[in-house]
Parts: structure tokens; sequence; C-alpha cells
């Protein structure tokens, strides 16, 4: 059981930082001019590491609890299969947002939420 808690928590983590890649690929393919697609494309991560390391955070000082903390979680996720989904990759974000619920279930069971 070890082991499928401390595997989970390793999955979050990679969900987490691929979520943050997603929204920079997908602010800098924007059908947009340069400008636009590299300022969106540097801010998009940029906020939801601000958002995530001040509510989301273990270690922060004013962590969302509760039901606060997973309803931030599935809008955080929820932004980024909607970036998939713009970017025309369906299959790319149900396989993602598949993952995200099954990694939010398992850690509201361990208690790692």
């Amino acid at each position: 059981m070890n082991l499928i808690k401390n595997g989970n928590i390793a999955i979050s983590f990679f969900l987490e930082v691929f979520a943050i890649f997603i929204l920079g690929y997908w602010g800098l393919t924007l059908q947009s001019n340069k400008i636009i697609r590299v300022t969106v494309g540097l801010l998009a991560p940029i906020l939801m590491i601000a958002i995530w390391s001040i509510w989301c955070a273990p270690s922060s000082s004013y962590r969302l609890e509760g039901l606060w903390l997973v309803a931030l979680k599935c809008l955080l996720f929820g932004i980024v299969v909607c970036c998939l989904l713009s970017m025309k990759q369906p299959s790319a974000a149900i396989i993602f947002g598949a993952l995200i619920a099954i990694n939010l279930v398992l850690s509201s069971f361990f208690g790692t939420l």
C-alpha cells in the first residue's frame, strides 16, 4: 500500500509539471501575433506556478483545505484540459483528465491532497 501511495505522489508531481508545460506550449502556439504568443506562453505557466505555490503547495502558509483545495486543483487542471482541446488534442485531454481524476481520488484516499 505504501508503494501505491508513494507512486501516486510521484505521478502527482509529474502531472503538475506536465500541466505547466502544456500551458506554455498552448500559449506559444496560439493563432495570434508573436508578441501575444510569447507573452501568453510565458505568463500562463507563471500564473499557474504562482497560484499553486500560494494555495496548493503542501508547505504554503495559505494552503487551502478540503473541498476548496480539490475545487482549485480541478479548476487549474480543467483549464489545462481545455488548452489541450483547443490545440485539437482530444485524446490527450481525455487521458490527462482521467489521470488527474484518478490521482485526486487516490490522493484523497491516502490523505496526501
